[in-house]
């Protein structure tokens, strides 16, 4: 194939079969194809990302007559897969897409939690007779009931009144509804942000160029203020009348919303913090970077920020400073 950088092609597909099968950093895997998409050609970007997902597939094909799988085959391969050519489209659109295909990375980021998250569902559906997988959700959910029963320490009082309701059949069920009521696709859609953004950064260390665009410049489109709005209509509705999937499917709209009118507030927050004095932007960083890490204080503040995204659809809070002298009345 003409354009295509073989020797990082193959190189970012080995480094990324290695961290998906190395246990603890396996959810870097994504990192070594955004770094040959931003650093090459689209060209170079698909074929890094079908060398490593075929190159998962035989590992896993290979490494199954010396291990138990936890799940069929079919099922690890079909979601790796999906996963892979997701962010190979985050990172590379098609050049000959329309623009359905080329649509802003932002929509494709959301587009792609969507799909895999369709494609797990059914996964763990087809799946759902499958002993070995039953066996690692249960031991998963055990293992959350005996950190949790470990945190409460020598509280007799306060173990005794949530042992009850932190069983390990209490936390898979809690798991399951939050996972299909929007956990999924925001789990999806944060490792795919947070692979594109490590990515560009470490392109642009390599390339020795700033990253390209800038989340101060992200809008949401108007439009979708209209998604928001009857997302929460189909929850409040699914929960009066009893529709799991009209709720189930509003929870996943009002969360794929929130993230994006999050993502618009915090560029919001970066379009003023960069109007600042250098050494009051220093400050303001590390105190925004404490908040983050501040159980409770974080959740407020993300709050805060989507709806200061929300506001922006009736007031333009990032419209530039007219240059010049004011106009003189009359004139």
């Amino acid at each position: 194939m003409k354009g295509i950088a073989w020797l990082p092609a193959l190189l970012g597909a080995a480094v990324s079969v290695g961290l998906v099968r190395s246990g603890f950093a396996g959810f870097l895997f994504l990192l070594p194809l955004g770094v040959v998409a931003y650093c090459h050609n689209p060209g170079t970007a698909w074929c890094a990302a079908a060398v490593s997902a075929l190159g998962n597939a035989l590992w896993y094909l290979a490494a199954g007559r010396f291990q138990p799988y936890h799940m069929p085959p079919w099922a690890d391969m079909l979601c790796l897969t999906v996963v892979i050519a997701a962010f190979a489209w985050i990172t590379s659109p098609p050049e000959w897409g329309g623009a359905f295909l080329r649509m802003p990375a932002a929509y494709r980021i959301v587009a792609s939690a969507i799909v895999t998250s369709l494609v797990l569902v059914l996964v763990v559906y087809f799946s759902r007779d499958d002993g070995d997988l039953r066996s690692l959700f249960r031991s998963q959910a055990e293992l959350l009931a005996s950190l949790y029963a470990a945190a409460s320490g020598a509280d007799e009082v306060r173990r005794s009144l949530t042992e009850p309701y932190m069983t390990a059949d209490a936390i898979m069920e809690i798991l399951r509804s939050a996972a299909l009521r929007g956990g999924m696709a925001a789990s999806y859609t944060a490792l795919f942000a947070a692979s594109r953004q490590i990515s560009l950064v470490v392109a642009a260390l390599i390339r020795r160029k700033r990253p390209a665009g800038s989340l101060a410049l992200f809008h949401v489109r108007p439009g979708c203020i209209w998604a928001l709005s009857f997302s929460l209509l189909a929850v409040v509705a699914g929960l009066n009348f009893g529709i799991a999937p009209l709720e189930i499917a509003g929870w996943n709209i009002l969360t794929l919303c929130g993230i994006l009118y999050l993502a618009q507030g915090g560029g919001i927050a970066i379009f003023f913090l960069s109007r600042l004095p250098p050494g009051m932007r220093f400050v303001l960083n590390l105190g925004v970077f404490a908040v983050i890490l501040s159980p409770g204080i974080n959740v407020v503040f993300m709050g805060a920020l989507i709806l200061l995204g929300i506001a922006e659809n009736w007031a333009p809070l990032r419209a530039p400073k007219p240059n010049g002298p004011p106009p003189t009345p009359g004139a």
